[in-house]
C-alpha cells in the first residue's frame, strides 16, 4: 500500500482517538455528581489537559502509531486496549489525587458513562478501520511484493511473520522453497543469487530477502548493486540455525551487529523507569492504605504467640546475584536452620498465625518496604536463600539468568502454581524456565496481569502454601 494511505490511515486514527479523550473527559465533567468540581472551570481544565497527556504517555510507550511495512491488525488491535488501559489508570490516579478520596467515591456513575463510552468507541471505531483497510487493500492494485530466496529454519520463521503481517504487503512467499539448488562452493552460490535477482524483477517484486548462511555471504555490494539496477530492495538475513538450535536476540550498536542469548526488555531504560514508577506507586498505595493497620495487628499476635522479634530478615540473593535483607513477618519460633532449611508441610517451627499469613501471603507484605528501597519489585522472580542460590547454580545451567532483574513479591512462578518447597531439581526447573519467561517478555500489562492473579489465587488458596 503506497505511503499515502499509511499517513491517511495513522491521522486518521490520531484524529479520531484524539476527539475521543476529550469527548471521554467531557462526559466525565458532565455526569459528575459533585456540582463544586462542575462549576470550578479551572478543575474542569485541567481533567481535559491530564486526559491528553495521560493518552499521549500510553500511545508513546506503547508505539500504537507506529505503522511499519509488516504491519499486524492483531497486534495493532492489542496495543489499543492496552494503551487505553493504561490510560485510563493513569488518569485515575490523577483524579483521585485532584479530588481526594471522599469525593473520589461519589464518582461512579461519572466513571461508569465514562467507561461505556469508552468501550463503544474502541469497539465501533477499530471495526470501521478493519472494514476500511480491507476495501482500501481491494481496490488498490499497488501493494509492495516482497519475496523470500534461501529455504531453510530462519527463512520458514521469517515467511510465518511476513504471512501474518501482510496488511500493506503482498507476499509471495518463498521463491526457491520447492526447487532448493545444491549449492556446493560459493561461486555456484553467486550464480544462483544472481539468477534468483533477476527472476525476482521478472515476477515484479519490490523486497527481495536473502536468507542464508553466513560463509554463503561474499561480495554483497556486487548483490546491492545489481539488485539496484533493477530497483529491487535487497535485503540479507543470516541464517545462524546450523550453529545454533536456540534462540536467540540481535540488536544494533551504532554499525556493529550484536547477537544476544535472548530479547531482555527490561534493558531499556524507559522500561525499567516504568516498572520503577508502577512499584513506587503500588508500594505506597499499601503501605498507607493496609500495612498502616495491619502492621500493628499482626504484630501484636506474632508477640503475643512467641518470643521474638515481629519482622524477620534475611540474606536473599538479589539483581546482579548481590544479597540484600528481605522482610517478612515472622511466621516460625526463632530457630537456628531458618537460613538453610526450607518450610516444609507439617513444619513444627510454624506458629499458629504463622500457618494463617503464609496460606494467605500476608507474611510476605513487609517486602513492600523492600520495594522503596530499591531492592525488590512487585513482580520479579522471588528471592531465594544464598545457600539455595548456590546450590542450583551448580545444578541448573541457566539458574542466574533470574537475577538479570530485581526479585519480586509475587511472579510468574508463583501464578503459575511453581510456589512453595522444592523437593526436586526438576521442580526448581520449571520455576527458573518461567522466571526467564518473564525476563525475555515484560510488559507493564504482565505485571499488572499477575498482580490481579495473585490477588485471585491468595482468596483461593494455594495448595503449596505452608
Amino acid at each position: 500500500m503506497l505511503n499515502r494511505h499509511k499517513f491517511s490511515f495513522i491521522f486518521s486514527c490520531i484524529l479520531s482517538d484524539f476527539l475521543a479523550i476529550i469527548a471521554s473527559a467531557c462526559i466525565f465533567i458532565k455526569y459528575v455528581q459533585t456540582q463544586d468540581l462542575a462549576e470550578n472551570s479551572t478543575k474542569s481544565d485541567y481533567i481535559i489537559i491530564a486526559s491528553v497527556i495521560t493518552w499521549l504517555l500510553s500511545v508513546l510507550y506503547f508505539r500504537l502509531y507506529s505503522i511499519s511495512t509488516t504491519f499486524n491488525l492483531e497486534f495493532f488491535y492489542r496495543q489499543t486496549w492496552r494503551a487505553f488501559l493504561l490510560q485510563g489508570i493513569l488518569w485515575q490516579i490523577f483524579i483521585f489525587l485532584l479530588q481526594g478520596g471522599l469525593q473520589y467515591k461519589n464518582n461512579t456513575v461519572s466513571n461508569l458513562y465514562q467507561f461505556s463510552f469508552w468501550i463503544l468507541y474502541i469497539f465501533f471505531s477499530r471495526s470501521l478501520i478493519t472494514l476500511l483497510l480491507f476495501r482500501m487493500k481491494k481496490k488498490l492494485n499497488k501493494l509492495l511484493n516482497v519475496a523470500i530466496w534461501g529455504f531453510n529454519k530462519t527463512s520458514i520463521e521469517l515467511a510465518a511473520v511476513l504471512e501474518s503481517n501482510v496488511t500493506f504487503l503482498n507476499f509471495k512467499g518463498i521463491l526457491n522453497e520447492e526447487i532448493e539448488a545444491e549449492i556446493n562452493s560459493p561461486e555456484e552460490y553467486k550464480i544462483e543469487l544472481n539468477k534468483a535477482i533477476k527472476q525476482a524483477h521478472k515476477e515484479k517484486i519490490d523486497e527481495l530477502y536473502i536468507v542464508t548462511a553466513p560463509n554463503n555471504i561474499g561480495d554483497l555490494n556486487h548483490y546491492f548493486n545489481l539488485a539496484d539496477s533493477y530497483c529491487i530492495r535487497l535485503k540479507f538475513v543470516p541464517d545462524f540455525s546450523t550453529i545454533s538450535s536456540e534462540s536467540f536476540a540481535t540488536s544494533n550498536f551504532n554499525n556493529f551487529q550484536v547477537i544476544k542469548p535472548r530479547h531482555e526488555p527490561l534493558q531499556n531504560a524507559y522500561n525499567r523507569l516504568l516498572k520503577r514508577i508502577f512499584d513506587l506507586a503500588f508500594s505506597c498505595l499499601v503501605i498507607v492504605f493496609i500495612l498502616s493497620w495491619l502492621y500493628p495487628l499482626i504484630g501484636g499476635i506474632i508477640k503475643y504467640q512467641s518470643k521474638g522479634p515481629v519482622l524477620f530478615k534475611q540474606l536473599r540473593t538479589g539483581k546482579k546475584n548481590k544479597p540484600f535483607w528481605c522482610y517478612k513477618f515472622r511466621s516460625m519460633e526463632v530457630n537456628e536452620s531458618s537460613d538453610s532449611l526450607q518450610a516444609q508441610k507439617g513444619d513444627a517451627r510454624i506458629t499458629p498465625i504463622g500457618q494463617f499469613i503464609r496460606r494467605t501471603s500476608l507474611d510476605e507484605l513487609p517486602q513492600f518496604f523492600n520495594v522503596l528501597l530499591g531492592d525488590m519489585s512487585i513482580v520479579g522472580p522471588r528471592p531465594h536463600m544464598l545457600k539455595h542460590t548456590e546450590d542450583y547454580n551448580d545444578l541448573i545451567s541457566n539458574f542466574m539468568v533470574r537475577h538479570f532483574v530485581k526479585p519480586g513479591i509475587t511472579g510468574l512462578a508463583q501464578v503459575s502454581g511453581l510456589r512453595g518447597e522444592t523437593k526436586k531439581v526438576s521442580d526448581m526447573k520449571r520455576r527458573v524456565n518461567a522466571d526467564i519467561q518473564y525476563v525475555q517478555n515484560w510488559n507493564i500489562m504482565k505485571d499488572i496481569k499477575i498482580c490481579f492473579l495473585t490477588v485471585i489465587v491468595t482468596i483461593k488458596g494455594d495448595k503449596n502454601a505452608y
